[in-house]
């Protein structure tokens, strides 16, 4: 059992025992169904949703014999995770303990048939991972990453997330989810005054708690709103909170069906590249793009829904790429995945030679931004000189002119359009 698991089961031990009544629960129970959480593929103990209680339901059936007790071990668990706030995803609480009550736990029985339509949906994006058998990861690139205050700005300018920090401003404590349903919203009388409180339609309230909560602005019991633990990051100003709650609500921001828009972000954020509508289709794997629509017209709804949310912006001719909103929520998301996500070193002390070393290894995108940080920390001219002598090609062979242009102009565009014929200006050109 991983050092994860442990602190996880005597919390839930510690919570029951504390618990009026207490409920029934054996720790050989929430042993097994942790590792064969952990087996699945989840990374954290209280990662949580629908699917996965199918997956675990799944390999369990598997298994000869099963502990008459596991089904009420495992409802403890999820009673846990909800009442301590240490459910890590944005599953409904309802759904899931619903999901956990229906699930067959009978040994033997036949698994269902298919492939996980998700898998499919993602395959290209799992290959390009190594997470399908018989697959090779490609190397990830590392990336350089905006500040967290620039981050911060660029989210908090996003209306459909500063909206939903209002709504759960406004949502007082404890107060009533809609009973009746699996679904977590507001109740209607709730909603029809937060409507006029915030001059939005009860439908924009519906989407924007929608938001909050996958933004953990909000969270959820199986009766009450609570506030989550973004909405306590957002209100000290901790350095990263808004970025990291609109990384986690885009997807729900995006409010279109299916695993397209984030397989779009990804790809975008993996290859360091600018891509049209007609490239990026290959990136959705069987599934993720509805049959009723055009791919390709498909991927540019997508695009453009993730553009007005500032998570990809258009460049050149009806090319897309990732902006660092973009890049911060598609690395946030593959971390938690269990994928390691370099960042490029600080550029301190770094010759040029160095610089030109580096500038292979890193994503497209990421070129011009390098380039301009390293110039602005050394004189022009002699940074200029310094480029020409580590081996970087000019125009028509012209040294001097080089130095001189970029002594004048001392920018990545400077330097890119006197560079002659080399792989670091081809590269430069595939982000734009």
């Amino acid at each position: 059992m991983t050092e994860r698991l442990l602190p996880a089961i005597s919390a839930c031990l510690d919570w029951a025992s504390e618990a009026d009544p207490p409920p029934a629960l054996e720790e050989r129970d929430l042993a097994l169904l942790l590792s064969v959480h952990r087996d699945t593929g989840a990374h954290e103990p209280g990662d949580w949703t629908v699917d996965d209680v199918h997956d675990v339901a799944a390999h369990l059936r598997d298994r000869d014999t099963l502990p008459d007790s596991l089904r009420d071990s495992w409802l403890a668990w999820c009673d846990h995770l909800v009442s301590s706030g240490g459910l890590r995803s944005a599953e409904s609480p309802r759904r899931l303990r619903a999901a956990i009550e229906r699930i067959g736990l009978t040994p033997g029985s036949a698994r269902p048939p298919g492939h996980d339509p998700v898998d499919d949906a993602a395959s290209p994006l799992l290959a390009r991972l190594g997470f399908l058998e018989g697959t090779e990861p490609a190397p990830v690139l590392p990336y350089v990453p905006e500040s967290r205050a620039e981050l911060d700005a660029r989210a908090l300018a996003c209306p459909p997330l500063h909206r939903a920090a209002r709504l759960s401003a406004w949502v007082a404590p404890r107060r009533l989810l809609r009973p009746g349903t699996d679904h977590d919203e507001l109740g209607a009388e709730e909603t029809a005054q937060a409507a006029r409180d915030l001059d939005r339609t009860p439908a924009e309230v519906r989407f924007l708690f929608s938001v909050a909560r996958s933004a953990a602005l909000v969270r959820t019991t199986y009766l009450h709103v609570l506030p989550g633990p973004a909405a306590t990051a957002w209100a000290e100003d901790r350095p990263g909170a808004a970025a990291d709650a609109w990384a986690d609500a885009l997807t729900t921001m995006v409010a279109l069906p299916g695993a397209a828009p984030f397989l779009l972000l990804a790809e975008l954020f993996l290859s360091g590249r600018a891509h049209t509508p007609a490239e990026l289709v290959g990136a959705c794997g069987p599934g993720a793009l509805p049959g009723s629509e055009e791919p390709e017209q498909h991927v540019l709804r997508a695009l453009e829904a993730l553009a007005d949310l500032g998570a990809v912006e258009g460049v050149g001719t009806g090319r897309y790429r990732s902006t660092g909103l973009g890049d911060h929520c598609a690395a946030r998301h593959l971390r938690d995945s269990g994928v390691r996500v370099p960042v490029v070193p600080p550029l301190d002390g770094l010759d040029a030679k160095g610089l030109l070393d580096l500038l292979d290894r890193v994503r497209p995108v990421d070129v011009e931004v390098l380039l301009d940080r390293w110039l602005a920390d050394r004189p022009p001219k002699e940074a200029a000189r310094d480029l020409v002598d580590a081996g970087l090609p000019t125009v028509d062979d012209d040294p001097e002119a080089f130095v001189l242009a970029v002594a004048a102009d001392p920018s990545a565009e400077s330097v890119l359009a006197r560079v002659g014929a080399c792989p670091l200006r081809n590269t430069a050109v595939r982000a734009r």
